[in-house]
């Protein structure tokens, strides 16, 4: 489908911070079950995160940009229990489309807390250097390309473990979902926040997005989410419309405890669209609360601030009120350089017991961003993503996972 988003109608600058080319009712019952594990589930670490955690199929969704202009991309990564891996990458972007193989996805280091740094290959004399945060369950992953001799590199994403039980269906993903996503439409850069319900065979009829984009900021309701395809480890495609002959189709892989979804749109009939992000399932227990949340974050986020394009490591201690005065931000940018800021805040502004809510981070005097966010079940992530029309020119998204 041709993406042009509705006609819709924000810029703090970046504070003062200062990468190479890349050419059922049984189901029912399940996700009852499923539901009711998650809560048990801690959202501080649970043990020791070593590489051989890691071992399996990983799909990573991946947006910003390259050597070879703004992209969205996707690698299926296979890591060994050396942190080892072999990796394929899908490209679509600004240099066109791009299938390659044989390349190679490394944990480098890994820290007991799940902090680290992975390295992706893309041929010769090509790659990109991530650090990682590791989910408390070992399914997920955050990565952000912060490495200064990588300019104009700027990548961020997700990585979601392929369910090794094979064992995923359609009905598991039934309930309320939100997601963001960040990259280019028919509109330029754009941010994107949807919410919707999927049914038992994975449809959405009631899909809304707030955009936030150069062609303004609104709300397109009505539109629909649906799952295309889906295969027993998770993966599959699967659609989004934003109007008459405007949406999205992309690649997805659903988590082990379905409570999160990658996706990205690298689908060479849509030229000029190049989106990434993830979908949370909304708590159905409606039992999280900032205290939940109290201890260390690490946030992935890309972006395009008054710095212009760029990637952003973000790592700080929430308190049991949500509010956090020591944040430590490491920006990767085009227009400012590279750089660590400190002493900056991030607040949970708001938060409801599904765990939706809205949050803030600041970046200095007179800087910072207003973010949707949205909380997993087992309180150990949250996506991010700023659709504030108070902020015009600002698009930046992302994901933080508990330490």
């Amino acid at each position: 489908m041709t993406n042009k988003l509705w006609a819709l109608g924000s810029t703090l600058s970046r504070g003062n911070m200062t990468n190479h080319r890349c050419t059922s009712q049984l189901a029912s019952l399940v996700v009852l079950v499923v539901a009711v594990a998650l809560l048990s589930i801690p959202s501080s670490a649970t043990g020791n995160i070593v590489k051989s955690d890691l071992t399996g199929t990983w799909q990573i969704a991946l947006a910003g940009n390259t050597g070879c202009g703004l992209v969205a991309m996707q690698a299926t990564a296979t890591i060994n229990s050396a942190g080892k891996g072999t990796a394929s990458i899908i490209t679509h972007g600004q240099c066109g489309d791009s299938s390659l193989s044989g390349q190679s996805f490394n944990i480098n280091t890994l820290a007991a807390n799940g902090s680290g740094t992975a390295g992706l290959t893309c041929g010769i004399a090509c790659g990109w250097n991530f650090n990682i945060q590791v989910s408390p369950d070992r399914s997920k992953f955050s990565l952000v390309d912060i490495y200064p001799a990588n300019p104009r590199n700027y990548l961020s994403g997700v990585a979601v473990l392929s369910s090794p039980a094979g064992d995923v269906v359609t009905p598991d993903l039934t309930g309320d979902w939100e997601v963001s996503l960040y990259g280019v439409t028919g509109c330029g850069i754009s941010d994107l926040a949807v919410t919707f319900t999927l049914d038992s065979s994975g449809l959405a009829t009631n899909a809304a997005t707030t955009g936030h984009s150069g062609c303004g900021d609104g709300i397109s309701s009505g539109n629909s989410f649906q799952i295309l395809s889906l295969n027993s480890d998770g993966s599959g495609t699967a659609g989004l419309t934003c109007g008459s002959s405007c949406g999205w189709t992309f690649n997805i892989q659903v988590s082990p405890d379905r409570s999160t979804i990658a996706l990205v749109d690298v689908a060479t009939f849509n030229p000029g669209n190049y989106l990434a992000g993830e979908a949370i399932r909304t708590s159905s227990a409606g039992h999280i609360s900032k205290t939940n949340l109290a201890g260390p974050w690490q946030v992935a986020l890309i972006d395009s601030t008054g710095c212009n394009l760029g990637s952003l490591l973000v790592s700080f201690t929430l308190n049991a009120t949500g509010v956090s005065n020591a944040v430590t931000e490491t920006g990767h940018t085009l227009g400012c350089g590279d750089g660590t800021t400190t002493g900056n805040t991030f607040t949970i502004q708001t938060l409801n017991a599904d765990g939706s809510g809205t949050a803030n981070l600041t970046c200095g005097p007179a800087c910072g961003w207003n973010f949707n966010i949205q909380v997993s079940p087992d309180r150990s992530t949250f996506s991010l993503v700023d659709v504030s029309s108070a902020n015009p020119g600002n698009y930046i998204a992302g994901k933080a996972v508990h330490r």
